[in-house]
C-alpha cells in the first residue's frame, strides 16, 4: 500500500507556481501528452516535442517538464521560488562564490534578481536555511570520497569548510545507511545538509524541491493545511495509515485537530470502480456496523476516511486501495453527471423458445440435451461440451450452439481484474500471435492465427467469445470462463469463498506460483487458485466412455490407490488433479491428457504464410505422428497442413 500512496502523491507534487496570492487554492499541473507545447512559460521555446509537457488549466500556461524541475533561486522566497533559467554565457561574478563564469560550461541565471550563479554554487550551497529547522542553518555534508562528479568542481574554500569538524556527522553508533532524512524520511543521501548541534539532517533533493508550507484545497478540508514537519504514531485521518512510516508528508489542521498525508489532500471526491455497480463518494466516517472493504477484504475502521457507495448500499472501500492503479481509471467525477447506462440485451426474443443472439445470423432454439455426450457438441462461446441434462440453444439451420447461460452474457460487463469496461466479441478482431523460435539461430519470429486469442486472466489461448477492454490502446481481454466467475467464487476443491484480489501465491490446483497471472484467493486460509485451475471443466466428455468425467481435486491417501491414464497409458498420480468417472467405469485421465494444450480449442482452419492449416480432431487410433518433434501425439486436437502433414502444437506449427 505503500507503494500506491507513493505514486498517487506524485500529482501533489506538481504545483502550479504562478498563483502569488497564499489565501487563494493551490493550482496543480496536468500532464498533456501527445500534443505540442505553443510556447514554454520558462524558456519561451517550443523546442523538440517531448513524451508530454506540464499544464496549468487555471493559470492557461504550459512548461516543459525539464525547465519545471530546474532548481530555484535560493534568494526568493521558499513558498513563491523562482525558477533558474540554463545558461552558457560568460559572466563577471558568481553571486555564490565570486568568481567568474566561463562561456561554454553550464550555468544558471535567475531572471528576476538579475544574478547569475555557477552550477555547482546553485545546486550546492555550503550552508542554507530551512524551515524545517529554522534554530540552525544546515551545512554540506558529503564524504571525502564521494562519488558525485559536481562536488570536485567545488570551490576550495567551501570543501575546506566542509572538513570543518563541526560539520561532521556523528556516526559512532549508527551507519549512515540507518539514518533518515526529516523531510522524506527515506535513507540519507551521499550528499546531504546537517545541523551537528541537533543532529539533524535533509536530503539534497528535499532542500532543492522544498514542499508548499500551506495548503488550500476546500474540497477536503474547509480551513488551510500547514506542514508538519515531525511524524508521530497517529493514523491519517483521510485513510487511517500511519503518519509516521511514510515517505509522504504530513499536514495538519491545527484548530480541528486533523492531520493527514499530503496525497490524501487530493483524494478524488467520487470515482467509478469495476467491482461495483455505483459510484463511490469520500467521506469521513461510516455509520456503526461492519464494513469489510470491497477490494483487500478487511474490515474498514468507520471513524476514518474511505469511499462508500452513492445509492446508500452497504459497501465501502479503503480510500487507498479505491485508488490503486490497478482498481481505479483515475478520473475523478465529481460534478459529472452520471449518464444512464444503456443495458443492451444479447439477443431478441422471438418467442418463449427461440432468440436472435447478436453472434450469430440464424436464429436459436432452446433445447435440452438427452443423448449421450458428443464431442462435436459444444458451446461456442465457452468451447465446454453441452453435456446430458444441460439446457442450451441451438441455431435452427446450422450446428452452432451456445449454453443457455452462455447466450445470456451481458454485451457490457465490469469486472474487479480491470479497471475499464469490458466488451463481449464472439469473434476477436486482432489475429493471435505465437512468437516462436527458430531450431539452430535461436531466432525468434512470429506466426499469426486468426480466430485464436490469448486472455490475460488465465493466459491460456483459444477459440470462444472474448471480452476486450473497451479503453483504445489498453490490451486486456478475458475469455467467456474467466470472466463469468462471480465475485466471491465457490469451488469445488475448498470450502471457503474464493476472492478476486489481485494477489498471487502458490496455486491449491497445480502447485505453482506461476499457475496463472490471476488468482482467487481465500481470505480465511489465504490460500490461492490459479483462472487457469479455477477455469477447468468440472465435467467434461471424453469419447470412449458414454458418461461424463468428473474432476477430482485429488486424494489426500493414496496408499492404497494406483490409477494409470486411459489416454496416455502412463502412472497417474492420485494426489493432482484428474479427471475420473463416477459412475463405475474405472475411468481415469490426466487433465492435460484429456483437455490438451491448448484446451480451448475447436475444429477451425487459418492461414500461415499462405499455408493452409486445420485444427482436427485426434481421431486416428494409430495416433498422427508430428512431422517436426516425430512424436506420436495423444493431444486430442492436432494441426493438420493442407492435407498432407500433422503437427501436435503451436510449438510444431
Amino acid at each position: 500500500m505503500e507503494e500506491s500512496t507513493s505514486k498517487f502523491s506524485l500529482r501533489a507534487t506538481l504545483v502550479c507556481r504562478q498563483s502569488s496570492d497564499p489565501s487563494q487554492p493551490i493550482h496543480f499541473l496536468s500532464r498533456q501528452y501527445g500534443e505540442k507545447l505553443s510556447k514554454c512559460l520558462n524558456c519561451r521555446y517550443t523546442k523538440q516535442r517531448t513524451a508530454y509537457h506540464l499544464y496549468c488549466e487555471t493559470c492557461d500556461y504550459g512548461i516543459h517538464r525539464h525547465c519545471y524541475y530546474l532548481p530555484r533561486c535560493r534568494l526568493s522566497d521558499i513558498t513563491r521560488p523562482h525558477t533558474l533559467q540554463e545558461s552558457y554565457q560568460y559572466f563577471s561574478s558568481c553571486f555564490a562564490c565570486g568568481d567568474e563564469g566561463i562561456g561554454h560550461d553550464l550555468n544558471y541565471y535567475c531572471a528576476t534578481c538579475g544574478l547569475f550563479f555557477h552550477k555547482v554554487c546553485s545546486l550546492y550551497p555550503p550552508e542554507i536555511r530551512h524551515p524545517f529547522h529554522a534554530q540552525h542553518p544546515l551545512k554540506l555534508t558529503f564524504s571525502s570520497d564521494s562519488s558525485f562528479s559536481d562536488l570536485k568542481q567545488l570551490p576550495t574554500s567551501w570543501q575546506e569548510e566542509h572538513s570543518d569538524s563541526e560539520t561532521e556527522l556523528d556516526v559512532s553508533d549508527v551507519s549512515i545507511s540507518d539514518l533518515r532524512c526529516k523531510c522524506c524520511q527515506r535513507h540519507l543521501q551521499e550528499v546531504y545538509y546537517h545541523c551537528s548541534v541537533c543532529n539533524f539532517s535533509l536530503n539534497l533533493t528535499c532542500t532543492r524541491n522544498p514542499p508548499p508550507f500551506t495548503i488550500f484545497n476546500y474540497k477536503s478540508h474547509e480551513h488551510p493545511l500547514y506542514i508538519f514537519p515531525r511524524r508521530i504514531a497517529s493514523p491519517c485521518d483521510a485513510c487511517g495509515l500511519s503518519l509516521e512510516n511514510t515517505h509522504d508528508l504530513v499536514y495538519a489542521c491545527f484548530s480541528c485537530n486533523f492531520m493527514v498525508h499530503r496525497a490524501c489532500i487530493y483524494l478524488p471526491r467520487v470515482i467509478k470502480i469495476t467491482r461495483h455497480p455505483h459510484r463511490l463518494s469520500l467521506s469521513s466516517s461510516l455509520p456503526s456496523g461492519k464494513f469489510p472493504c470491497g477490494v483487500c477484504r478487511l474490515t474498514i475502521d468507520v471513524t476514518y476516511g474511505q469511499f462508500s457507495c452513492n445509492k446508500g448500499c452497504h459497501y465501502a472501500v479503503h480510500s487507498k486501495c479505491a485508488i490503486e492503479e490497478r482498481i481505479w481509471d483515475g478520473k475523478d467525477l465529481d460534478g459529472v453527471p452520471e449518464e444512464p447506462d444503456e443495458d443492451v440485451e444479447p439477443f431478441e426474443r422471438i418467442d418463449d423458445e427461440t432468440i436472435q443472439h447478436f453472434s450469430h445470423e440464424h436464429s436459436l432454439r432452446i433445447n435440452m440435451s438427452n443423448r449421450v455426450c458428443d464431442e462435436d457438441s459444444f458451446c461456442q462461446a465457452c468451447i465446454i461440451p453441452i453435456l446430458v441434462s444441460e439446457s442450451f440453444y441451438g441455431c435452427t439451420q446450422c450446428s452452432f450452439l451456445l449454453h443457455e447461460a452462455c447466450a445470456s452474457f451481458p454485451r457490457k460487463k465490469d469486472h474487479p481484474l480491470h479497471k475499464h469496461r469490458l466488451i463481449l466479441h464472439p469473434i476477436p478482431p486482432k489475429p493471435l500471435e505465437v512468437v516462436q523460435i527458430q531450431g539452430g539461430t535461436f531466432k525468434q519470429y512470429s506466426r499469426y492465427v486468426e480466430g485464436m486469442f490469448k486472455c490475460s486472466g488465465c493466459d491460456q489461448s483459444g477459440y470462444g467469445f472474448v471480452y476486450i477492454c473497451s479503453e483504445e490502446g489498453c490490451q486486456f481481454q478475458l475469455d467467456a470462463r474467466c470472466a463469468s466467475l462471480p465475485d466471491p467464487f465457490i469451488h469445488g476443491s475448498h470450502s471457503h469463498g474464493l476472492f478476486f484480489n489481485l494477489s498471487k501465491g502458490e496455486c491449491m490446483g497445480c502447485k505453482s506460483s506461476q499457475c496463472s497471472p490471476y488468482s482467487l484467493e481465500c481470505m480465511e486460509c489465504k490460500s490461492f487458485l490459479g483462472l487457469k485451475c479455477a477455469t477447468l471443466p468440472s465435467k467434461t466428455h471424453y469419447k470412449h466412455d458414454k458418461h461424463p468425467l468428473a474432476l477430482c481435486y485429488g486424494e489426500e491417501d493414496t496408499t492404497n490407490a494406483q490409477y494409470w491414464c486411459d489416454i496416455c497409458e502412463a502412472k497417474l498420480d492420485a494426489k493432482e488433479w484428474f479427471y475420473t468417472c463416477n459412475d463405475y467405469c474405472n475411468v481415469t485421465v490426466h487433465v492435460s491428457c484429456l483437455l490438451g494444450n491448448p484446451i480451448f480449442l475447436k475444429p477451425a482452419s487459418f492461414n500461415i504464410k499462405r499455408l493452409g492449416v486445420s485444427v482436427i480432431r485426434n481421431n486416428d487410433n494409430t495416433r498422427a505422428i508430428c512431422f517436426r518433434c516425430y512424436n506420436r501425439s495423444a493431444q486430442p486436437f492436432l494441426f493438420e497442413f493442407d492435407d498432407v502433414s500433422f503437427s501436435c502444437s503451436f510449438d510444431c506449427i
